[in-house]
């Protein structure tokens, strides 16, 4: 079993996903039993899952033909009225 302090160095130093598997199941049980560093390294697994799904969604983004798809002016221009007729009204 690791220590609370090995566990929070091995999440620290790499993405948890690129950690061998015996080491991350040592690391979720040490985290589900331990009363002290489990809800903080919680938290940090999950902000790991997070940023790996977030980096995979902009990867499938930027391969796709969405990417080049722009508003024409007429649009851009009743957005840009809008944004200032709600920025107007709620400064009064």
């Amino acid at each position: 079993m690791f220590t609370c302090k090995q566990v929070s160095d091995s999440l620290i130093q790499k993405n948890f996903q690129d950690l061998p598997l015996w080491k991350r199941m040592l690391i979720k049980l040490h985290v589900k039993c331990c009363i002290f560093c489990g809800k903080y390294n919680t938290q940090v697994i999950d902000t790991h899952d997070m940023c790996r799904e977030l980096i995979k969604n902009e990867e499938e983004s930027l391969e796709s033909d969405c990417g080049d798809i722009c508003l024409e002016e007429d649009s851009k221009e009743a957005l840009k009225e809008k944004i200032r007729q709600s920025t107007d009204s709620a400064q009064l």
